[in-house]
């Protein structure tokens, strides 16, 4: 094959097999506002192999792993203007073909891909669309501020933001989402959320658009629209591949060309119309009235011993369709819909030149402004669940629910215990409620976030630090009410300083629990996994805080009081609590020592503070927290970008 195509001067993808991580060699960067470009994709012999734990596929092989075919020698052409259909049963390579094509998933790759005459880079895929399969996105977000959001992110600086405004409006109104376009995305039917998924690759105008199986889930009604819609793309130049599992009649003649795979294996290519022909010359003939995508499917279905020789009898037609040598062997040539050498010359003077330029940056933005539009949608989307009605009912409640049963609490010996329980379970509530809250939020971010990475929209890094900007302040709100209002119930200490420096720690001991929800949230892929360990560490925590227990065995007492950071917190609060000149009324030395002997009938709160055996000043609690809030929210990071729970580009 490689002979026949020497002298073809076309760019070519190779794609190195022996490489754990296959890399597509790239040279440019596409000119994002240019609305004509209009691209041929060629592949030839594209092969994926991976290795797989043994034990998945014969539990009793003693090897470790087995090396799967999921591709093998698959070639074909799309032109632009035209919808290639790819179709074949479950597990037969349909989204691995399209992964491949599109740039993901490399690992194991190897075959030659032309496009157009230009060498395809890495940074090309931004002249592409892919349409997952799965409708993932924020769905209290409504259709416009979706759009918004995708076209402020990945459309250049070199376009003004009423540009990009103006693109919003124009895919809401090509995809005819006008009247759903202020209705929050969880409120769409199925086809309209298939549309929303389409129109957001749709802002950046790629020259091809990519579709795993757009069509299920929809009925046939929303089927029809959606492939009418594609259609209206086409005619405008795209390039569009969709796998399509088993399309109705109407939706199957709609197609221009298609590939039928089976086991990995090309067993059709070339026009709707002619599969039924081909298959009845090969020996397979369709009943009539039948639906040509249901024979189809159903022939590749049948048996194994069907499909190997329907894969059998295509390798020997692509053999003579390569060797070009007779009448015959041409007229099954048009009817596979193999391209021809001449097919492929001609792209090197059909003036379908991609127009490409190099960009110093990989990303369509810089990294403050992501930071910027992230930290505008998460504000909206944190601020939506955090301030819900039932949210704002609990604290309510809960403040209340504390100050009465710590109502004025009186200046004497008795109420000492009572004052460090108040502190104590303050700062059990709110920081669980806001741990938990972080263990949800990346797992719940998840598949989003890999989506609109996988489509280079933002660095990592510019997701994170908008998250922890947008995020933080939010989460204090409750909780500062709720404390307030139960501290001013309770009568701890009138003086205001005071109020606000236990208020403050308050806080600082709910963004290190908030921190130490993500850091779990970002290692395990497992809610279930993240809550058992942070169940484990929290109670740890909490028994040696210092309010349950002084007297720790000397093995543990050496290092574990100290990696609880409601240690510190308790710690600082006491000190503040007890830190101005009060007096106490002594009642019959019921709690201080001191008292039983003290002719005045009253102690300091100096004394006070001596029978909680604290040591650390308030500035150095006030360190540990700090240290442990940035060492949980650095090491959040690292495991966010180390460990790959999902397809998130690196």
């Amino acid at each position: 094959m490689s002979s026949a195509m020497g002298h073809v001067n076309a760019a070519i993808i190779e794609v190195n097999p022996t490489c754990k991580e296959s890399r597509l060699s790239i040279d440019g960067d596409q000119i994002m506002n240019d609305l004509t470009a209009r691209i041929t994709i060629t592949f030839r012999d594209i092969c994926k192999k991976l290795d797989v734990p043994a034990k998945i596929i014969d539990p009793n092989s003693k090897a470790k792993t087995i090396q799967q075919t999921l591709l093998d020698d698959v070639s074909g052409q799309i032109h632009p203007g035209e919808i290639c259909a790819l179709m074949g049963p479950s597990g037969s390579g349909k989204t691995t073909l399209l992964n491949v094509l599109a740039g993901r998933k490399l690992e194991g790759v190897s075959g030659t891909i032309w496009l157009n005459n230009q060498v395809y880079e890495k940074n090309m895929k931004r002249m592409f669309g892919y349409v997952l399969q799965e409708d993932i996105f924020f769905e209290e977000l409504t259709v416009k501020q979706q759009f918004t959001c995708t076209a402020l992110l990945r459309l250049p600086k070199s376009l003004s933001k009423k540009d990009k405004l103006a693109q919003v409006e124009h895919v809401v109104e090509q995809l005819r989402l006008e009247k759903c376009s202020n209705t929050p995305i969880k409120l769409l039917s199925g086809g309209e959320k298939k549309r929303v998924n389409i129109g957001t690759e749709l802002l950046t105008n790629p020259s091809v658009l990519f579709l795993d199986e757009p069509t299920s889930g929809l009925d046939s009604t929303s089927a029809v629209l959606l492939i009418s819609v594609l259609r209206e793309l086409a005619v405008k130049g795209k390039t569009i591949l969709t796998s399509i599992h088993q399309p109705s009649s109407q939706i199957f003649q709609s197609f221009d060309q298609l590939i039928l795979l089976a086991d990995g294996k090309t067993i059709f290519m070339g026009k709707p119309g002619n599969a039924l022909a081909y298959c009845s010359i090969v020996g397979y003939q369709c009943p009539p009235q039948y639906n040509p995508a249901d024979f189809l499917m159903d022939l590749v279905n049948q048996d194994m011993s069907i499909r190997e020789n329907l894969k059998e009898i295509y390798v020997q037609n692509r053999y003579f369709l390569s060797k070009n040598q007779s009448e015959l062997t041409e007229a099954q040539k048009c009817l596979i819909g193999e391209p021809t050498e001449n097919e492929i010359d001609s792209l090197n003077g059909n003036n379908l030149q991609l127009a490409l330029q190099k960009k110093e940056n990989k990303w369509p933005i810089g990294f403050v402004r992501q930071t910027m539009i992230l930290f505008s949608r998460n504000w909206l989307l944190t601020s939506k669940s955090q301030f819900s009605k039932l949210n704002i009912i609990q604290a309510l409640c809960i403040s209340i629910l504390y100050g009465l049963l710590w109502l004025r609490l009186d200046f004497r010996e008795d109420t000492l215990k009572d004052r460090s329980s108040f502190l104590f379970f303050m700062m059990i509530f709110w920081p669980l409620e806001v741990c938990f809250q972080g263990v949800l939020s990346i797992p719940s971010e998840r598949a989003v976030i890999n989506k609109e990475r996988a489509s280079g929209s933002f660095r990592l890094s510019a997701y994170y630090v908008a998250k922890c900007l947008s995020e933080s302040p939010l989460k204090l709100v409750l909780p500062t009410v709720s404390f307030t209002i139960a501290y001013w119930m309770a009568n701890l200490n009138p003086y205001f300083p005071i109020f606000l420096g236990i208020l403050a720690f308050l806080l600082l001991i709910v963004l290190v629990a908030e921190s130490f929800g993500v850091l779990l949230g970002a290692l395990f892929r497992s809610v279930a996994e993240a809550w058992v360990t942070g169940n484990v560490f929290l109670i740890g925590s909490l028994l040696v805080g210092g309010y349950f227990i002084d007297n720790i065995p000397s093995w543990l007492k050496v290092w574990i009081k100290w990696i609880s950071f409601y240690k510190y917190t308790y710690d600082a609060c006491l000190q503040l609590l007890f830190m101005n000149e009060r007096s106490y009324q002594c009642v019959n030395g019921y709690t201080i020592e001191f008292c039983r002997n003290n002719t005045n009938g009253t102690f300091t709160n100096h004394q006070a503070l001596e029978i909680f055996h604290v040591n650390a000043s308030v500035g150095i609690n006030f360190l540990a927290l700090f240290g442990i809030l940035l060492l949980f929210r650095i090491s959040a990071y690292i495991f966010l970008r180390l460990i790959k729970h999902g397809d998130a580009r690196a």
